[in-house]
């Protein structure tokens, strides 16, 4: 398999991994009373603090499996 599409998958498995179990997510609702004559209206928001956190995980954790594959394989080849 490519390594680069082996260190993208384990990458993302990993970075995933990382972020939910290290990141603090909350689920983001706010409740509106009275808006505009209605009795309430429900508003979910996506947190792009934590969306973006998550892609930096998932990026070092790629470029550290790409650069471990990498370092592997120049050791077997000496």
């Amino acid at each position: 398999m490519n390594k680069t599409l082996l260190s993208l998958i384990f990458g993302v498995i990993i970075g995933s991994l990382l972020s939910y179990f290290l990141l603090d997510y909350e689920n983001q609702t706010m409740e509106l009373l009275n808006y505009y004559g209605e009795e309430s209206k429900i508003v979910h928001e996506l947190d792009f603090n934590y969306i973006s956190n998550t892609a930096a995980f998932i990026i070092v954790a790629s470029l550290t499996v790409f650069l471990t594959i990498s370092l592997i394989e120049r050791k077997y080849n000496r």
